[in-house]
């Protein structure tokens, strides 16, 4: 019988060439436009390599700020409160303090000039980051306390220096100083802000980074990233930072150093969270939510007109099956699966589209037009089955309420094409 169904949907879209074009461009707008919110925040928000574990991870970003008497200073932290102030927790599952910049990079014998992303983190960073590694291994905790220049590098820049990946051994030159590769790590896209570099080097290898500090060796230019146990370790971590934040201002004279709100959580990050201060949730679904039901019901209104104008045209259509045996379940079965096949038809054209204006317009939606994107970025299945669930029951309720009053008259009304109701 669903067979015999979807053959007789399938028949009537072709027959209504005109109606179901619209009924299904409609519904591909309706998807694609709430799928390219949903987009951009599946990229700010959901795990994916290598974040894979960014529901249980914390943030403390440019969200430092130290103060004292003669003025203050707000950015990222030194070393020192990296390890007095973080190093120190026990709670978390993992710690890691880095900064980036952009250095040159080079090989013996060959001098190049292109600036490359040269994270300088620590041991605690490949605790956090799910690294996929195409030969070595990354740089262990005796290479960090020792300060022994080793980087572990990406697929494309071994790629760039060697033409192969086969490059643990090999040295790199940054900066003028001389690394030896430890590690090949496949690409990560800069989607994943905190994890992304080109190079990931010990930070006790870069002496100028080190002494590059103010305000009583409090203020420098590190970040944190923590790995809770779990989610609901959050409240218990940010106490006891406080604890050790405390302690540490107690060593000072002049400065006290605080992360403000922090630190935060990537669902913070990803609703716009500005100067480690928390967003409330409910504050940002109120204001994103409506915004995301606009963006659906105003293609979807109007496709509710075209959908109930060609269930009333197909009223003398329904009087004759009836007149014949067909039971009121069976006419309106009929009608809710031409429109559910319309749905899906639309649903799928409507998410290839959102996939193409995300792509074409990611530089304007996300940081930079150079970052790449993956399936498991883009593809969340409960977040397209919600678009296309909402879209299905819109249609199905403008399809289905017309169909079942008129599978409810009396066959000779039908026949009449309402004539007899309508007096």
């Amino acid at each position: 019988m669903v067979k015999q169904y979807l053959k007789q949907a399938l028949y009537m879209l072709k027959e209504n060439r005109f109606v179901s074009v619209i009924s299904i461009a409609g519904t591909a707008i309706s998807i694609a436009m709430i799928m390219v919110v949903v987009l951009v925040f599946q990229v700010q928000f959901a795990s994916f390599y290598p974040e894979n574990n960014r529901d249980r991870m914390m943030y403390v970003e440019n969200g430092t700020e130290v103060r004292s008497d003669n003025g203050w200073n707000r950015g990222s932290m030194s070393a020192e409160a990296v390890k007095e102030c973080f190093y120190t927790l026990q709670l978390p599952e993992a710690v890691s303090g880095y900064a980036l910049q952009l250095k040159p990079l080079s090989i013996p014998g060959k001098r190049m000039y292109k600036g490359y992303e040269i994270k300088y983190t620590d041991p605690g960073f490949w605790q956090i980051f799910s690294f996929r590694f195409l030969s070595g291994q990354p740089f262990t905790q005796a290479d960090f306390d020792s300060g022994i220049p080793v980087a572990v590098v990406s697929e494309s820049v071994a790629r760039k220096l060697y033409g192969s990946t086969e490059v643990v051994g090999k040295s790199v030159i940054i900066d003028l100083a001389d690394y030896t590769i430890c590690g090949v790590v496949e690409d990560v896209s800069r989607a994943a802000n905190t994890a992304f570099a080109s190079v990931w080097v010990p930070y006790t290898t870069d002496c100028v980074l080190l002494a590059n500090t103010i305000k009583e060796n409090m203020a420098g230019a590190f970040s944190v990233c923590l790995l809770a146990r779990q989610r609901e370790d959050f409240g218990a971590i940010r106490q006891e930072l406080d604890r050790q934040v405390e302690r540490y201002n107690g060593m000072k004279q002049d400065n006290q150093i605080n992360f403000m709100g922090g630190p935060i959580t990537r669902l913070d990050v990803a609703i716009g969270s500005e100067a480690q201060v928390p967003v409330a949730l409910k504050d940002y679904l109120l204001e994103t939510g409506l915004l995301l039901l606009f963006l659906l019901l105003v293609p979807a209104l109007n496709l509710l007109g075209v959908i109930q104008s060609a269930v009333q045209k197909r009223r003398a259509e329904m009087g004759v099956r009836k007149a014949f045996g067909a039971t009121t379940g069976t006419l309106l079965c009929q009608v809710l699966y031409e429109n559910g096949l319309t749905t899906l038809i639309g649903g799928v054209v409507g998410f290839g589209l959102s996939l193409l204006f995300f792509s074409l317009g990611k530089g304007f939606l996300l940081e930079s037009a150079d970052t790449s994107l993956s399936g498991e970025m883009l593809f969340q299945p409960m977040a397209f089955g919600a678009a296309l669930l909402f879209c299905l029951l819109l249609n199905l309720l403008s399809a289905g309420i017309p169909a079942l009053r008129i599978a409810r008259q009396k066959i000779v009304v039908a026949l009449k094409d309402g004539e007899e109701f309508t007096k």
